[in-house]
């Protein structure tokens, strides 16, 4: 008999059996490879999609929106800030996972800027009134002024009749549940220059957006911030406030007016940023 034959039989065998599954589990390696491959050009092709419908939508604030003098923010008339995850989770979420729409705003902010403005020619950009002719232009700018500059007088008035804080609400302060008015000595006086930067700047034969719009913001911090309070404290602060000789119309005027400036003043800035 050939045992040596037999022997060198199964060793061949157990070769091309080794061989082979060497083979499969090579083969299994390539298609895991080929498969992560097409999985990151998929994965870079939905991202560079991403990036490039959002640079058509937005742009970095420094290319056009003013900066707001006393803040060093940038203001933005026509829409926005907009963040990158926000707009690109509402564009794209059912479209692509949320690694690969983290990875489009990783590279979209990979300079640094988080805030992003509308580009005058995309959907997010809220265009201003088309351009009217010389002379309506004069007319609205000069209408909106004499509106601004008679709520003006009207906040001059209501914050002369504004008790503000006790003392000055009589003998008995409110409760603790009520709480003292956001509005005292320090806050009116803030609120006086605030009214004369305001008659300053649109005395000017070219006033500045920007500042129109930083003391369009001043106003409007004022009136939120009484007006929260008011609403906080409802029917109770009423009550108590009318027992103190308060007249609550007085407070809510006057929340009413820092609304109207603040908006008026913005539809300035808005109205005189147009023309450029």
């Amino acid at each position: 008999m050939n045992f040596d034959g037999d022997d060198e039989e199964a060793r061949r065998r157990r070769r091309d059996a080794d061989e082979e599954e060497r083979h499969y589990w090579e083969s299994l390696e390539d298609e895991k490879r080929a498969e992560e491959e097409r999985e990151a050009e998929k994965r870079d092709a939905a991202i560079e999609t991403m990036e490039t419908w959002f640079f058509e939508e937005f742009e970095d604030p420094q290319v056009e929106m003013p900066r707001d003098s006393e803040e060093q923010t940038f203001i933005y008339p026509w829409g926005g800030p907009f963040e990158a995850s926000d707009v690109l989770h509402g564009q794209f979420s059912h479209e692509y996972a949320e690694d690969v729409i983290a990875g489009a705003v990783e590279r979209i902010e990979r300079d640094g800027t988080t805030e992003w403005a509308p580009t005058t020619g995309g959907d997010f950009y809220e265009h201003p009134d088309p351009e009217p002719d010389v002379e309506v232009e004069a007319s609205t700018r000069e209408e909106l002024t004499v509106q601004i500059l008679e709520r003006l007088s009207k906040l001059e008035a209501a914050i002369a009749a504004m008790p503000g804080q006790p003392g000055n609400i009589g003998h008995n302060a409110p409760p603790d549940e009520i709480g003292l008015p956001p509005y005292g000595e320090d806050d009116a006086a803030d609120i006086q220059t605030a009214i004369a930067e305001t008659r300053t700047e649109l005395a000017q034969t070219d006033p500045d957006p920007a500042q129109l719009a930083t003391l369009s913001r001043r106003f409007d911090g004022w009136g939120h911030k009484l007006g929260a309070w008011l609403a906080k404290k409802g029917d109770l602060a009423v009550d108590e406030f009318i027992k103190n000789g308060v007249k609550l119309v007085t407070w809510g005027g006057a929340v009413a007016l820092f609304g109207e400036l603040a908006h008026g003043l913005l539809t300035l800035a808005q109205h005189l940023l147009a023309r450029f």
